[in-house]
């Protein structure tokens, strides 16, 4: 009864993957540092704690692990299966490649996909993996692309419990007619998980065992869980299991009742994935325990109506296993979900999961060639995921007309005028699109206004559930900040371009290993309020002391380059805080003074710099008020002569928002 596997994943589940993107940036990074270092010549005991040690001065992890070999070996191995380095964890050619991005700090490229040079590169590297073993040989990506062709998109359980039960490309066909069958109602998720458990023999093996012996010891019951750890892991199970038979074999009495709710309570605190599946089975809610409603409804489970031992023996099992395989699976689809949004094509929103517009043609018609392409052996292989390769010639159906891919696109999309030379703004048009929608269902003006809140008292955990996406705190902060702006604009202009943001497929911000230049830039045409400029919008979530040496600088310096180059004295910058420092505060109103070098060397006079904080932000957006409003009020604010004190932002900027 050997475990064998039932699933495929991306990654691993010791390594937490939030902010994937960034954190494999990083890792490359602080390797190449340690292979810098010509002391370091193999991956062994001693320099996995060194890499450790990079990692922990780094910041990169915190604490200090009891193995720090292991955890070295754990964060890194995540990084083995893309190609970005190898299995002694030396960076391979695509590693550099991603390295020297990073360091150029230009991700723009012009591939037909039109996504980030380094998200370009992921894609790639997932199109050409592969997974073989004794049971396996998939190319997960390949399988992906081939169903979201066929069916147009997955729902999020198809994603989650289907999609990585391909253990062979050969199987994707199946699972195809078998999704078509769970839409049409004729199937449902558990039967899928169950047929396929019914078909591998050490779970037939387990079974058999458990009808045809007196399950009465934890050693025998555990080879009946198939627990891959030690035996204790299934002692609650196996007593749960015992107290139940007696339940079933007796009579339903009140007091026993009890034994499925403290049984549920314990799964609860080690794994809560599988409790719920327990919870769903048994009825068990809170507002329903003890209740004669649920004393009916468990009386009509199956596993209370079974007529001997081995009917009950066999709904337990499937209960068990059906729980763990559902519990696992979970687990895996956000460490998959993660892994495929490197690539910046797939788009996974409203519970659904499916490819942007271009990847979607351009794979339409090729879907069952790549799902027919040859698996490599380990010596190829190795040679094949660790170099860039061109995309053409990573598979020959790669290498099609792309005036074939817009033809279709045209048909679908008449309106559009798509062509060769304009497929760029096709997709920049498409994604505006989106995130306006984005923007109308997920970013309205209370959402956003919870979110400063969240981020002004450090929510965290309430802010990255809410986006869920790949990016720290303080980007997050740009991101929102952005968009309460173009609302606080009427949204005017191109909001994509405003925001110097990376963004993935579903326009949510992620992480870059670096900084970079002003956070956001709007541009301004002309009115009866103010002439043309440009707003540069610059957010810190740094302390008092932090923001004063990470901050007064670089503001000012931004700002200067933005005239210099545009020649436009009317730009200025807003700078938002959660705590404004009375330094910072002190430099920008200095800045009213400061002279400095405009275009062709002209000597000019005067940054205007205005602060505000968080809990400005969100006033601005209670009250409605507009950019029109806002903008002769920051003018007043910098031009006023009387007061130059420490209270000049308190007395014509925040009491001003207040009483407005």
């Amino acid at each position: 009864m050997a475990f064998q596997s039932y699933c495929w994943n991306l990654g691993t589940t010791s390594f937490r993957v939030q902010n994937l993107n960034y954190k494999i940036e990083r890792q490359l990074q602080m390797l190449n540092e340690l292979w810098s270092n010509k002391e370091n010549k193999i991956w062994d005991y001693f320099t996995q704690e060194k890499y450790y040690n990079i990692m922990h001065k780094s910041q990169f992890v915190i604490g200090n692990a009891q193995r720090k070999d292991k955890d070295a070996r754990q964060k890194t191995s995540g990084l083995v299966e893309i190609g970005v380095i190898d299995k002694e964890r030396k960076i391979t050619q695509v590693g550099y490649n991603i390295i020297e991005i990073i360091k150029s700090r230009n991700f723009e490229d012009n591939n037909i996909f039109n996504i980030h040079k380094d998200s370009y590169i992921y894609l790639k590297q997932l199109l050409k993996m592969q997974k073989t073993g004794t049971s396996i040989e998939v190319k997960p990506f390949i399988v992906l692309i081939y169903l979201l062709s066929n069916l147009g998109y997955l729902k999020r359980e198809e994603f989650t419990y289907l999609l990585p039960l391909c253990l062979k490309n050969s199987e994707a066909k199946d699972m195809l007619k078998t999704i078509k069958m769970l839409r049409k109602k004729e199937i449902t998720i558990e039967d899928i998980i169950n047929n396929r458990m019914n078909a591998m023999e050490n779970y037939q093996e387990a079974l058999e065992f458990m009808n045809n012996n007196n399950i009465d010891t934890l050693e025998k019951f555990a080879k009946v869980d198939m627990n891959r750890k030690s035996k204790e892991y299934s002692k609650d199970l196996f007593q749960f299991y015992k107290d139940l038979l007696d339940i079933v074999q007796g009579k339903l009495r009140e007091d026993e009742l009890n034994k499925i709710i403290e049984f549920i309570k314990l799964q609860s605190n080690k794994n809560s994935k599988v409790a719920k599946y327990w919870k769903d089975y048994f009825g068990y809610s809170l507002k329903d325990i003890h209740t004669d409603k649920w004393k009916d409804y468990l009386k009509t489970t199956k596993i209370f109506n079974a007529k001997d031992k081995i009917a009950f023996n066999t709904e337990f099992f499937r209960i068990m296993q059906t729980a763990k395989w559902k519990a696992t699976l979970e687990d895996y689809a956000d460490l998959n979900r993660r892994y495929f949004s490197l690539t910046d094509i797939i788009i996974f929103m409203d519970n659904k999961v499916e490819l942007d517009i271009l990847p979607k043609y351009y794979f339409l018609n090729i879907a069952e060639e790549l799902l027919n392409t040859k698996f490599l052996n380990n010596k190829d292989y190795k040679e094949y995921i660790e170099h860039n390769i061109e995309f053409e010639k990573i598979y020959d159906c790669l290498n099609i007309d792309i005036n074939d891919v817009i033809a279709q696109i045209k048909f679908d999309y008449p309106e559009s005028r798509i062509s060769i030379d304009n497929v760029k703004d096709f997709i920049q048009d498409e994604r505006l699109k989106r995130f306006e929608e984005l923007i109308e269902n997920k970013f309205k003006k209370e959402n956003l206004i919870a979110l400063f809140r969240d981020i002004e008292n450090d929510n965290r955990k309430e802010v990255e559930e809410y986006l869920d996406c790949e990016a720290t705190i303080p980007t997050i902060l740009e991101y929102v900040l952005a968009i309460a702006w173009y609302r606080i604009s009427n949204k005017i202009g191109n909001i994509l371009e405003f925001m110097k943001l990376s963004l993935d497929a579903n326009l949510l911000p992620k992480n870059h290993a670096g900084g970079g230049t002003a956070d956001i830039v709007y541009n301004y045409q002309k009115n009866v309020v103010y002439n043309e400029h440009e707003l540069l919008i610059e957010a810190t979530l740094t302390d008092s002391t932090s923001q004063r040496k990470a901050e007064m600088e670089p503001v000012s310096r931004h700002l200067i380059r933005n005239i210099q180059e545009y020649d436009n004295e009317s730009s200025y910058a807003i700078f938002v805080a959660n705590i404004l420092n009375q330094e910072v505060l002190s430099d920008f109103r200095s800045r009213k003074n400061y002279w400095y070098k405009g275009k062709n060397d002209q000597n000019k006079k005067g940054l205007k710099i205005i602060p505000l904080s968080i809990n400005d932000i969100v006033i601005i957006l209670q009250k409605d008020l507009k950019y029109n409003e806002l903008y002769i009020l920051f003018e007043n604010a910098y031009k006023d002569e009387e007061i130059n004190d420490l209270k000049w932002y308190d007395i014509l900027v925040k009491e001003k928002i207040e009483n407005i």
